[in-house]
């Protein structure tokens, strides 16, 4: 009966159901970029704007080398074209030495924030934050003819275990009694659009973990405490000072069932900071990030049952539509059991069933992995 009520509405309402959007995005801001400047002059702005532009096309790639490709070059020269509109804003800290090195160890400088928060190369106080928002549709257009890879708006979420060892002490990393280092680490994620969350500490933090489990990277411990965040990936790790006086971090990323081990070094703390960034928006991004190889796009077929009402139905469509791996969508067929599609796609299956699992909306039915046909259960409730 469903599936005969359906097939009445297919001629005028697909073509409708295909066009809509889902309008929820887990990260906003990937083609915006704030930059410090001396003044307000456009002489000041014309670098920053170039700059603003760069990490919007890391941040929108997921890929520091995509500066790298000669079309992106040629956008950067004329950067101000792609430039929708700009604004400024005191900068309360342009005055301000801040020191979060001062959080682990006393007396040792080890965050520099000359280039960022207080001075230009000139010597100039850096007065203005420039916020800039640049034209969406004309980066993901030059990105998509350039063949770089493109990261949607939907990134898994990251829960940071970090301990550091400092002042003969080793502490968690929280927003509570860090707040300094919670910045660093926060401006660093949003830099790359990566969403973090760092533990609250709190008492049921204190009764599932210890700063020895984060140190030592134990698994089992790190797993339990972490299940009240909900987060798509763990990203824990250690900070240390070698013999040498250098700062080394060891890390632990994990994805589901993959896991990375990660070694990073930098004289700065900072330095570090952001080298732990960059490293984690690598590899999420070469999970879940789609290059449009064009001519050579692949394909995907299978089922979903579960599928109750023309809401349902309407809901699952404009999800699948939404995907950045997915090119176009096609309903194969249409019963009491399940709904068939084909999806043609601009990555590979991986990344299509990867960004599947991370949204969560579509549960696989492992026991259908034996058929010819893969079978999903649409999570109505979600």
């Amino acid at each position: 009966m469903f599936a005969v009520f359906f097939r009445g509405l297919m001629g005028v309402a697909v073509s409708m159901l295909l066009a809509m959007q889902v309008m929820a995005a887990q990260v906003s801001g990937l083609f915006e970029s704030e930059r410090l400047v001396v003044d307000q002059s456009p002489e000041a702005r014309a670098t920053e704007v170039t700059l603003g532009l760069a990490e919007v096309l890391v941040k929108v790639s997921g890929h520091e080398e995509t500066l790298q490709s000669e079309p992106i070059q040629a956008m950067l020269v004329q950067a101000e074209q792609y430039l929708v509109q700009f604004s400024y804003q005191d900068n309360p800290l342009a005055e301000v030495e801040l020191s979060a090195e001062s959080e682990t160890v006393s007396g040792t400088a080890g965050v520099s924030n000359a280039s960022q928060e207080g001075e230009g190369a000139d010597g100039l106080p850096k007065r203005y934050r420039l916020t800039m928002q640049f034209d969406s549709a004309s980066v993901m257009q030059v990105l998509n003819q350039a063949q770089q890879a493109v990261w949607g708006t939907n990134r898994p979420s990251v829960l940071i275990w970090l301990a550091i060892e400092g002042g003969n002490r080793r502490f968690i990393v929280n927003s509570d009694d860090n707040p300094l280092l919670t910045e660093l680490l926060e401006s660093s994620a949003e830099r790359r659009g990566v969403p973090v969350t760092l533990p609250l500490m709190d008492l049921k933090d204190e009764q599932l973990i210890t700063v020895s489990d984060i140190w030592g990277q134990f698994g089992d411990r790190i797993s339990a405490a972490s299940v009240r965040y909900s987060a798509d990936a763990t990203y824990t790790g250690r900070f240390y000072k070698d013999g040498k006086g250098k700062w080394q971090a060891r890390w632990l990323l994990r994805i589901g069932k993959e896991r990375k081990t990660i070694a990073l070094n930098n004289a700065r703390l900072d330095g570090l900071f952001r080298d732990s960034v960059d490293v984690l928006a690598e590899e999420l991004a070469n999970k879940y990030a789609v290059v449009n190889k064009l001519g050579k796009a692949g394909e995907y077929r299978f089922a979903v049952k579960g599928v109750e009402s023309v809401e349902g139905y309407a809901r699952l469509n404009r999800y699948l539509n939404s995907l950045q791996v997915v090119e176009r969508v096609e309903v194969t067929r249409l019963d009491d059991a399940a709904i068939g599609y084909k999806v043609v796609l601009k990555g590979n299956s991986d990344q299509f069933l990867s960004v599947l699992k991370l949204d969560s909306f579509l549960r696989l039915d492992e026991s259908s992995m034996v058929n010819s046909e893969v079978n999903f259960f649409w999570q109505s409730q979600r």
